[in-house]
């Protein structure tokens, strides 16, 4: 059985995780006991920590169940821990902030999602228009949510992308 210390210090010493084709077996057990025992024990220092500790693509299938920890904070607590980890370096950071962003709908995420659409790499963009859709589907800035896909749909080379941004758009256009 881990200890809330010990389950704290894996996060920090893993800031992120490594890679997965890096990552061994064992740390990726670890990180699956952590993520259970902030479920059995919350505590809201492993917030910050979780959204930072994206290494890789999926973390061996593991990442997208962080999101079971992360839901269970009240979005003044997640907000701020997002709005910092999208500052990360780390793709696999970025990518899953993005992602869980979607659960916690606000104002202030827009602009910075806003950016993720110029992003060059294709799953960061789609990922963002996922969550600006979360925005608008909650009634949050919506006509300057239209305004900024309708804008950033001309610039999407990749056409799978494109085709999801314009279905997103008239999803969004159509619920008005």
């Amino acid at each position: 059985m881990i200890t809330k210390v010990e389950a704290l210090s894996f996060l920090k010493e893993h800031q992120p995780m490594p890679s997965d084709t890096k990552v061994t077996e064992e740390e990726m057990k670890r990180y699956e006991e952590v993520r259970t025992f902030f479920i059995k024990n919350p505590d809201e220092q492993c917030v910050s920590l979780f959204l930072n500790s994206f290494g890789g693509k999926d973390g061996l299938g593991i990442y997208q169940m962080v999101e079971d920890v992360i839901i269970m904070y009240d979005k003044e607590i997640v907000l701020p821990c997002i709005l910092h980890a999208f500052n990360n370096s780390h793709k696999g950071v970025k990518y899953w902030c993005i992602q869980i962003a979607a659960n916690f709908p606000d104002e202030s995420l827009l602009l910075p999602l806003a950016d993720f659409l110029k992003s060059e790499d294709q799953d960061i963009k789609i990922a963002a228009i996922i969550s600006i859709a979360q925005l608008a589907l909650n009634h949050i800035k919506v006509y300057e949510i239209l305004k900024i896909l309708k804008e950033n749909i001309e610039h999407i080379i990749d056409k799978e992308t494109k085709e999801f941004a314009i279905e997103v758009l008239e999803d969004i256009q159509n619920n008005i």
